[in-house]
């Protein structure tokens, strides 16, 4: 199998138009008590996607401010950290290496609360974060968040674990 995905991959036999395999296009980074570089990312991701605050309604809030306190409670729910909105996986499905495509999703919380809510109530086992930016509405003296993700969890993940949350509630009972 990889033989075969490495062969495939060489732009000087012939056979295949895949690309060469370039580790510069590796642009999703676990994140783990082990390995935190993906941390760097998601830092600069969220700096980048604020706005400039020149005359304007609403500010981005630098992440120094607030993001440590985030990451404290959540980090151990992020499974990876994407250097683009949109990004590949390649993954072994059988005998087969295959590559599969995601784009990123963004969703705004409007309180700490609603933001605390999804990272704990969320259903992935395999979460990818782009970016959480902290914007203040200077007309209304509010904050709110925009977090742009994707859920890479697979369906046979998704079934595992409702498996697991009933066989947990049974053994409770």
């Amino acid at each position: 199998m990889f033989r075969d995905f490495l062969v495939n991959s060489n732009p000087n036999n012939g056979i295949s138009s895949r690309s060469v395999i370039d580790p510069k296009t590796i642009s999703v980074y676990p994140v783990s008590e082990y390995n935190l570089e993906g941390i760097k990312i998601l830092y600069n991701n969220s700096m980048r996607m604020g706005h400039d605050n020149i005359n304007i309604e609403v500010a981005s809030i630098n992440p120094s401010l607030w993001m440590g306190d985030i990451l404290d409670k959540h980090w151990t729910k992020i499974a990876y950290v994407c250097a683009l909105p949109f990004f590949s996986i390649m993954k072994v499905d059988g005998d087969n290496i295959v590559e599969k495509q995601y784009t990123s999703t963004t969703d705004r919380f409007n309180t700490d609360k609603e933001l605390d809510t999804f990272f704990d109530q969320g259903t992935w086992k395999r979460f990818v974060l782009f970016s959480i930016v902290k914007y203040a509405d200077l007309s209304t003296m509010r904050t709110h968040y925009m977090v742009r993700y994707a859920d890479i969890t697979e369906k046979f993940e998704y079934r595992d674990n409702k498996i697991n949350d009933i066989l947990d509630g049974a053994n409770n009972n």
